[in-house]
């Protein structure tokens, strides 16, 4: 193994270790992004639109709401390790558990190091003026539809999609769409081929 092979090993390690007290949590929320269960989908969806539409309802400020979400971070990160602990005790865990928890420690580190890397090469490789310019345009797109976009909306729709990401990809649903889309293509192709000959 190389240095960095063996920095990266150390460093999945290390994330292993320190996300070890919330492992069922992590594996059970796995199951459920993942779709492990078909009603799961429904469950996610619900949920996230239960949560938007209470906050549409209480019209939060924005320091209110960042209070009481931090304060829920918190609040999680002091209970959840707790409560996982005794609803499933350690008798319980096995090595089909270990092997998802494993694996999800694994992606975490993978977005990580994925992060790292664009930061580098976006802020240390490149050239930064390049750099200031695109992602000032990228943020006054964004801030252009935020200002005729209702911003909850926008925060929905981002929650949504980033919470059915992964079952999305569990359950190839991409894959299924390309494959349609392009067979709708070549099909199309085909037949202006014919058409022209």
């Amino acid at each position: 193994m190389t240095t960095s092979q063996v920095d990266q090993k150390r460093a999945q390690i290390k994330l292993k270790h320190d996300l070890e007290p919330f492992r069922n949590a992590i594996v059970g929320a796995y199951g459920v992004l993942t779709w492990e269960k078909q009603y799961y989908a429904g469950i996610v969806f619900g949920a996230i639109s239960f949560l938007y539409l209470l906050l549409w309802y209480l019209d939060l400020s924005f320091i209110t709401l960042f209070s009481l979400l931090t304060l829920l971070a918190f609040f999680m990160d002091f209970v959840l390790p707790m409560v996982s602990r005794l609803v499933c005790s350690g008798g319980k865990w096995d090595g089909e558990q270990e092997a998802k928890f494993e694996e999800v420690c694994g992606q975490l580190y993978n977005i990580k190091s994925r992060i790292g890397e664009w930061y580098d090469y976006l802020f240390k490789e490149r050239k930064p003026t390049l750099v200031v310019i695109v992602i000032s345009l990228g943020l006054l797109i964004l801030a252009w539809i935020g200002a005729i976009i209702n911003n909850l909306l926008l925060m929905y729709c981002a929650t949504v999609l980033v919470a059915l990401w992964p079952g999305l990809n569990e359950k190839d649903v991409f894959k299924s769409i390309i494959q349609k889309a392009s067979k709708i293509v070549n099909d199309k192709i085909q037949y202006g081929k014919k058409k022209l000959q």
